[in-house]
């Protein structure tokens, strides 16, 4: 079991260099089987489980214009490379059309490296939100602590975003409904 995932989500935790990590409570390190009897969830967890919800929403909105985007580059990509016999066949010279091929081909390699890598960079993105995400809920569900978030984008003032986070949390011995609202420039 990984302890240092609950002491993330805690407001106890201690950490320096000579000893790594620690509980502020006993001063010791992380020992327990399954909970932290002395868990403290409160601002540093919302904060955290807010971040990473937001984000992947954010992230999970942009699939489809990063799909598409992909798949369109893609294409235009295999144009340039095999469409180039095409337009090179149309122009003057012999020197000139071997020029235009051959820029035509690098093009379109470029286009298909930018392409993936830029696709890449994004599915990493998103993997690594998922897996913040599912390492925030196997704790919570340890705890029997189960929650519902429901982010709305409010009006946009002046480039911010003013976005509303309702929280709504079960089975927990705070049994608390909080609202947070945050301005994000976007």
């Amino acid at each position: 079991m990984i302890q240092s995932r609950h002491c993330d989500l805690c407001e106890h935790p201690k950490r320096d260099l000579k000893n790594g990590l620690t509980c502020g409570l006993t001063n010791k390190k992380p020992d327990f089987k399954n909970t932290c009897p002395d868990i403290l969830l409160d601002k540093i967890f919302q904060e955290k489980l807010e971040d990473v919800n937001l984000e992947l929403k954010r992230t999970n909105e942009l699939k489809s214009k990063k799909y598409g985007a992909f798949y369109l580059l893609i294409t235009i990509g295999f144009l340039f490379i095999i469409g180039n016999k095409f337009y090179a066949d149309i122009t003057l010279t012999e020197t000139f059309n071997w020029k235009f091929r051959a820029s035509a081909i690098g093009a379109g390699i470029t286009i298909l490296i930018y392409a993936y890598f830029n696709f890449n960079r994004f599915r990493g993105k998103l993997n690594a939100l998922e897996s913040e995400k599912s390492k925030i809920d196997s704790v919570l569900e340890k705890y029997g602590i189960e929650y519902e978030m429901n982010i709305e984008y409010k009006e946009k003032v002046h480039g911010n975003q003013n976005i509303e986070i309702t929280t709504e949390y079960k089975n927990w011995t705070k049994k608390r409904t909080t609202t947070t609202a945050i301005s994000h420039y976007g």
